[in-house]
């Protein structure tokens, strides 16, 4: 005789098994109820609906109208005796349902294809102007990732390891990382004693509260820091006036030593 705890065990297994079996039958369309009935005949055979009632857990008082809609989807069939007994069809039926199934995928990816072209052809927020640093923080992670480049100006330069494990990773790929950052007092020696062993190219900018990044021509913020606002902008002809003068700047701009 196994032990207890084994007989739990497998038990408890069954259970679940049962439960995934049950789940993925609600996939196809049934219900709960028809799940565990028809998954109950298939184990059971030719059964009265007592018996089912039982085994399957679901109350006497439905039954009948669980197997009157399993026969109507062609998963169980009426056996005519004095007692009248019920049987599962063939799992193969399965099969149909599955189909039906993939003929709705079908035509909702069709339907999501033309809502995406509507989407696209519809005119879209190019300047979103929004407060505090829950929203910042929202438009950071949402920022598309570099290909071609990656330009900010820097106002705060405290150490954060994301932008060191960023620019580290936009460095190995041979993306064009350049950045500007406010040297003063306050902020030198984080610049000097982290910032530019990472970002060797940074230059200085004087900087009295701007923030900005913008990306590949496709994104860009600006955060005005003392008025706690934010600008997120994906007019492409503007990024990329502002990529030149960014660029001119740049070339301008006093190296770091």
């Amino acid at each position: 005789m196994q032990p207890l705890w084994v007989q739990i065990f497998i038990n408890q297994k069954n259970i679940a098994l049962k439960m995934n079996e049950i789940q993925e039958l609600k996939e196809l369309g049934l219900t709960e109820y028809e799940a565990k009935v028809y998954t109950t005949l298939v184990k059971l055979g030719k059964s009265s609906s007592a018996e089912i009632a039982k085994e399957s857990g679901v109350s006497y008082g439905k039954i009948y109208s669980v197997l009157g809609t399993l026969e109507q989807k062609h998963l169980v069939k009426v056996v005519p005796e004095k007692t009248k007994k019920f049987m599962a069809t063939d799992p193969e039926n399965l099969i149909k349902l599955i189909k039906e199934k993939e003929t709705i995928f079908d035509d909702l990816k069709k339907k999501v294809k033309e809502m995406k072209k509507i989407y696209e052809s519809a005119p879209k927020e190019i300047i979103t102007i929004v407060q505090g640093k829950r929203n910042f923080y929202k438009i950071v992670k949402n920022q598309p990732q570099p290909k071609k480049y990656i330009y900010t100006i820097r106002y705060e330069t405290e150490r954060q390891p994301v932008w060191k494990r960023e620019h580290t990773e936009y460095m190995k790929k041979g993306i064009n990382d350049k950045a500007l950052v406010r040297y003063t007092e306050e902020t030198k020696k984080n610049v000097r004693d982290w910032w530019i062993k990472f970002m060797p190219h940074t230059r200085k900018i004087e900087n009295e509260g701007i923030a900005m990044s913008m990306v590949d021509n496709k994104h860009m913020f600006i955060v005005f820091t003392k008025a706690n606002t934010i600008i997120e902008i994906t007019y492409k002809p503007f990024i990329k006036i502002m990529k030149k003068m960014f660029n001119e700047t740049y070339k301008n701009a006093e190296k770091i030593k």
